[in-house]
Parts: structure tokens; C-alpha cells; sequence
């Protein structure tokens, strides 16, 4: 009996000297694993955070959709605590995170690292309210600005005229009806390339990573640089997880969340959308019109009124609009 309780006594004492198993973040994304964002920006992210927490906590990544193939669900799959993290496109689920639709107005944003500043510096000074209270932000963040693709040539904005045209979000849905064309939603980066096939669309607004990573360059060979507009973009984590975390688990995530994430992001995706655009100029030959400045003023003139609209349904919206062109200012470079 005396030998029960000494032996009891000294797994217990090794159970106590024991360390604490790690908490183990499930961070979602729609990518496929090997697409830039995914494979570039957040696994080393998840993987910085999960080094400085000393093992208090681990993030996992389930890209490809492993958790949840639709890119409009990832926000609802964190609100109900299926993922803990994931990278959402806002403009999917139209009137959530509605102030930051600002960073879709056409020719503001030109590049990710200046949006994705901008952004960031919007929600710190608590202009970006509403669904962002909801959920620890991990990361704020834009893409550069959005151009035409096409399957056929576009060179002015006449040449949008009846074209069906699909956007990332709303705003930028606006900006295709002042150009004529026929704004088409509800269209996800996954579903594109079948689209554009299916000749059930035209012509969207993207960027040269959408190109590379959902295969289109196969699809689109025309292509109008008019920047109408950038993708507003998210990490967001359940709040209520977050909370639940040891401090250094809370501490490690905070290190690398924010201001620094943003950056990070905005200057890792300038920097692909480079790289991206030669390659897919050498493999795929598009034809690639880059408007000069007269024409880019015509274009800047057709779609003023999707700002103007924006202006006027967007409670504080002028409030917001000129925070976030000065923040634009602030970073530099656009």
C-alpha cells in the first residue's frame, strides 16, 4: 500500500515537471497551398508566431479549402469557431466590414504596401468600427489596384459597353456599371476561370496574382492596367480564442499581428505582383495596354460617379474617404 502511494506520488511530480501540450490554431485558407499569399506570406507568418509563443501555442495551416472551399464562408467558419484564424476577401460577403470598402475606389490605391498601411492605420484610429469589433484583426491589408481582364481588347472606356464584367466587391461593381458594362457579383477567384470559359462573363477585375494562382492566363488574353480600384483583404482570428490563450500565446501573436503584419503583407505582394506579371507575360503573351496619362484621365472621368456614390451612401464617408487618402499620403509611394 505504502509502495502505491509512493509510486502515485512520483508520477504526479513528473506529470507537474511535465510541459503543458500546445495549443494548436487552425488557420484557414481558400488558396491552393502553393499560391503566393498562402505559401509566401501566411505559413511564414504562422510559422514566426508559433516560434516566439516557446511553444505555448501552434498555428496549423489548412489551405486549399481543406476546411471550407467557399472564400465567401471563411468568415462565418471563424465566427463559429471551425477555424480559429483565416484570410478573407470582405467584398465577397457585400456589407460586412462596410467601411472598408473605401480601398475599392478607383484610381486611390496603387499599391498593396500603401493600402495595406493605409488600412491598418484606419482601424487603429478607430475608423474602421462595425463587424472589425467583432474579431481579434490580425491583419488589414489591400491588394494593389485592379485591372481589366478580358477576352477581348479594351482600350477605352467605350469598349466596356455591354461587356458582362466581374468584380471582387461592390464598389468596384459600381464602377463597371458607370463604364457600361454589366456588373456581375457573387463570382469567387476559384470560379473564374470556368466562367470566363463558359463565356458566362466577359471580363473581371484583378490582379496579376489572381492570374497566376487560379490559372487564367490561359483564359484572359487581354489585358487594360487602369487601376479601378484595389481588393481589400483580412486575417481574422474568433476573438473568444484569442482570449483563451496564455499570455506569451497572446503575446506572440500580437508581435507579428497589426502594423507589422500589414506591411509585411503589402510589401511581400508588390513585390510578387512584379514577378507575376513578367511571368505571365512570357508564358502567355497577352496583349498588355497600359494607359498613358491623357487616357487614364478619360478613364479616371467614367468612373467618378462610383466614388460620388460611395460618398453618398457610406455613413461618415466623406470623413472616411479623406482619412484614408491622407493615410495614403503618409505611406509614401503609392
Amino acid at each position: 500500500m505504502k509502495l502505491n502511494v509512493i509510486l502515485a506520488a512520483g508520477c504526479a511530480a513528473i506529470l507537474n515537471l511535465a510541459p503543458a501540450q500546445a495549443e494548436t490554431l487552425r488557420f484557414s485558407s481558400f488558396e491552393p497551398p502553393n499560391a503566393f499569399i498562402t505559401a509566401e506570406v501566411l505559413t511564414p507568418w504562422a510559422k514566426d508566431v508559433s516560434e516566439a509563443s516557446g511553444g505555448e501555442v501552434t498555428i496549423q495551416m489548412f489551405p486549399g479549402g481543406t476546411m471550407g472551399r467557399d472564400p465567401a464562408q471563411q468568415i462565418q467558419m471563424v465566427e463559429q469557431g471551425v477555424a480559429d484564424i483565416a484570410w478573407v476577401i470582405p467584398g465577397y460577403t457585400p456589407g460586412r466590414f462596410a467601411e472598408g470598402t473605401v480601398g475599392e475606389l478607383p484610381f486611390l490605391v496603387r499599391s498593396s504596401r500603401a493600402g495595406s498601411t493605409a488600412m491598418w492605420k484606419m482601424y487603429e484610429e478607430g475608423l474602421f468600427k462595425g463587424d472589425y469589433d467583432k474579431f481579434k484583426m490580425l491583419c488589414i491589408c489591400s491588394s494593389p489596384a485592379n485591372f481589366i481582364g478580358a477576352t477581348r481588347p479594351v482600350r477605352e472606356p467605350g469598349g466596356m459597353k455591354g461587356l458582362k464584367m466581374r468584380a471582387p466587391g461592390p464598389t468596384m461593381l459600381s464602377a463597371i456599371s458607370a463604364l457600361g458594362a454589366v456588373p456581375v457579383g457573387g463570382i469567387t477567384a476559384p470560379a473564374l476561370a470556368e466562367s470566363l470559359s463558359r463565356d458566362l462573363i466577359q471580363g473581371t477585375f484583378l490582379q496579376w496574382g489572381v492570374v497566376e494562382s487560379f490559372r487564367l492566363g490561359e483564359v484572359l488574353p487581354f489585358y487594360n492596367e487602369v487601376p479601378l480600384g484595389a481588393t481589400p483583404m483580412l486575417v481574422i482570428m474568433n476573438k473568444q480564442k484569442y482570449e483563451s490563450l496564455p499570455p506569451k500565446a497572446k503575446a506572440a501573436i500580437d508581435q507579428f499581428a497589426g502594423e507589422a503584419f500589414s506591411e509585411r503583407f503589402g510589401t511581400s505582394f508588390d513585390a510578387y505582383m512584379t514577378e507575376a506579371r513578367a511571368r505571365i507575360a512570357a508564358k502567355n503573351k497577352p496583349e498588355i495596354f497600359t494607359p498613358d496619362e491623357a487616357q487614364a484621365a478619360v478613364w479616371q472621368q467614367t468612373v467618378e460617379i462610383a466614388t460620388t456614390d460611395w460618398l453618398a451612401r457610406t455613413p461618415d464617408g466623406q470623413k472616411i474617404y479623406d482619412a484614408f487618402t491622407a493615410a495614403l499620403k503618409a505611406a509614401g509611394t503609392n
